[in-house]
C-alpha cells in the first residue's frame, strides 16, 4: 500500500518532498490509514476533524477518537463542531449537500493555503462512477473522482478498501465505524453492499479498471476542453457577447463544452446546468429567429441578437417612465443612464449634424406634451420624404436592433407622435422649415 500511495503522489504531482499537508480525519478506516501512511512517508501532517453533530453519542465518540489518535501520534489537530441539520434547515438544502459544502469550506480555512488530503479510495471511485452512471452522466461524470482538484489531493485513490484494512491490521491500528454506512436506504450504500460485490464476482479488479477508465477520460476531457476554449476565444467579443458562427461550426462535442464554459464564465454555477440547458442553447444557436431567447437557471437568459449570443441575468427593473422635456433645458438624465440635452438654436447659429443629434422645427412641436419615453405600440416614424411612415417596431427589426435593447431606446415625442428615436433618426415632417429651431441630443444607454 505504501508503494501504491507513493506512486500516486508522484504520478499526479500531489506533494513535493517534505511539503506539509492537512488530512481530513473522520476517524474511519480510510482517513486513519491516510493519516498513518502520510506520516510513514515522512510528510509533515496536520489533521482536521469536523463534528457534524448528526449522530448523537456516536459523533462524540468519533471526535474523542480523533483527539486521542492525534495526541498519541503527536499530530496537530483542529476540531470544529457544526450542527449540520440546523444549517441545512436554515439554508433550505439537503443534509448531505450542506455537510459537504461546510466541510470543504472549513477544511480550506484550516489549511491556510496548504494541500488538503482526503481519504477517497478506489472503492469510493467505483461507487461514484456507478452512481453517476445510473443517474445519467457524460464523460466527466464517468471519469469519477479526480486525483487532484485545486488544493485537494487524494493519495488513496488507487488503493482498495481491503488494502486499507490490511494495512491498519498490520499496524494494530483501530478506527471507528459510521453506523449509517450500513443503512441501505441511501443509494450509495446499496451500490456498495449489493452492486459492487456482484461486479467483483464478475471482475475482481473492477475498481482498478474503472480507475484506468477515469484516467483515459480525463485525458480526452483535457483535449476537448482545450478545443472548447479555443472556440470560445474565437467567438468572444469585446462587449462580453459571443459570435454564434464559431460555435455553430464546431464539432458537437466541442460546442457543448464551449457552451458550458461560456455559462461558467458568465457566473452561472455549473452544478445547476443540465444536459437540457445545453441542448436549449444549441437550439438557440440554430434558431431561424434572430431574436430568440431561452431561460436558464438563476434568472439567467440567453438571447440571440442576430449573429450574436448574449448571456445576461435578468433583473426586475421597472419600465422607464415618460419624462417631460422643458425648453430651454441644458441637460436631463433619464433614469440615470441616458442623457438628453435640448438647446434653442439662434437664427444664425449653425447646426452640426452628428449621430443622435436632431434639429427640429419648433412649429411642429407641442411643447406642453414634449417628453422622452420608451417606445409604445403603434409608434410610427417617417424618415425620408420619398418613403412612407413605418411602424417603429418594424424599423427596429429591419435595423437589427436586438430585442433586449429596443425597449431601452429613448423616444422623443409629443402628443401628435414620434419626433425622433435614438439610433434610428428623426421624423422628416419635423425638419426645419425656416422658423425657430431646437437641437435635441441623446447620449448613453
Amino acid at each position: 500500500m505504501l508503494k501504491t500511495v507513493k506512486q500516486s503522489i508522484a504520478a499526479y504531482d500531489m506533494l513535493r518532498p517534505d511539503e506539509s499537508v492537512l488530512v481530513a480525519l473522520s476517524g474511519g478506516a480510510d482517513s486513519v490509514a491516510l493519516l498513518r501512511v502520510l506520516c510513514e512517508l515522512g510528510y509533515p501532517v496536520r489533521a482536521f476533524h469536523l463534528n457534524h453533530c448528526l449522530r448523537g453519542a456516536e459523533s462524540e465518540r468519533d471526535e474523542a477518537f480523533c483527539r486521542a489518535l492525534c495526541a498519541r501520534l503527536e499530530i496537530a489537530l483542529t476540531v470544529e463542531r457544526i450542527d449540520i441539520a440546523a444549517a441545512a434547515r436554515e439554508q433550505g438544502s439537503g443534509v448531505e449537500e450542506t455537510a459537504r459544502r461546510i466541510r470543504y469550506a472549513r477544511l480550506q480555512e484550516a489549511a491556510q493555503g496548504a494541500k488538503i488530503a482526503t481519504a477517497h479510495t478506489a472503492d469510493d471511485n467505483l461507487e461514484t462512477v456507478l452512481f453517476h452512471l445510473v443517474r445519467g452522466t457524460g464523460p466527466k461524470g464517468l471519469a469519477g473522482i479526480p486525483p487532484v482538484r485545486g488544493q485537494i489531493i487524494r493519495p488513496l485513490l488507487r488503493v482498495e478498501r481491503a488494502q486499507v484494512e490490511a494495512y491498519l491490521a498490520l499496524l494494530g491500528q483501530d478506527y471507528v465505524t459510521d453506523s449509517t454506512n450500513a443503512d441501505e436506504t441511501y443509494t450509495r450504500n446499496r451500490i456498495r453492499h449489493t452492486v459492487v460485490p456482484a461486479l467483483r464476482a464478475i471482475q475482481p479488479s473492477a475498481a482498478q479498471a474503472v480507475a484506468r477508465l477515469g484516467d483515459l477520460l480525463r485525458q480526452d476531457e483535457d483535449c476537448l476542453g482545450g478545443l472548447a476554449q479555443e472556440c470560445l476565444a474565437q467567438a468572444a467579443r469585446p462587449d462580453g457577447a459571443w459570435e454564434i458562427a464559431p460555435m455553430r461550426q464546431a464539432h458537437p462535442a466541442v460546442r457543448a463544452r464551449a457552451l458550458r464554459r461560456l455559462l461558467a464564465q458568465s457566473g452561472m454555477p455549473l452544478r445547476d446546468v443540465t444536459a437540457q440547458h445545453v441542448l436549449a442553447l444549441e437550439r438557440l444557436l440554430e434558431s431561424e429567429n434572430p431574436s430568440a431567447c431561452c431561460a436558464l437557471p438563476h434568472r439567467f437568459t440567453a438571447r440571440r441578437e442576430y449573429g450574436v449570443l448574449r448571456l445576461m441575468r435578468e433583473e426586475n427593473q421597472p419600465t422607464r417612465p415618460a419624462v417631460p422635456l422643458s425648453v430651454p433645458s441644458d441637460q436631463l438624465m433619464w433614469e440615470g443612464s441616458v442623457r438628453v440635452s435640448v438647446h434653442v438654436l439662434e437664427n444664425n447659429e449653425v447646426f452640426y449634424k452628428s449621430f443622435n443629434t436632431f434639429c427640429v422645427d419648433c412649429g411642429t412641436i407641442d411643447f406642453v406634451s414634449l417628453c422622452v419615453r420608451t417606445r409604445r405600440a403603434g409608434d410610427r416614424i417617417r424618415l425620408t420624404e420619398k418613403g412612407g411612415s413605418r411602424t417603429l417596431k418594424k424599423l427596429l427589426i429591419d435595423r437589427k436592433i436586438p430585442r433586449c435593447k429596443r425597449d431601452g431606446l429613448a423616444v422623443i415625442a409629443d402628443k401628435t407622435g414620434v419626433i425622433a428615436v435614438q439610433d434610428i433618426g428623426m421624423d422628416c415632417s419635423r425638419s426645419p422649415q425656416g422658423g425657430a429651431r431646437i437641437q435635441i441630443k441623446i447620449e448613453g444607454y
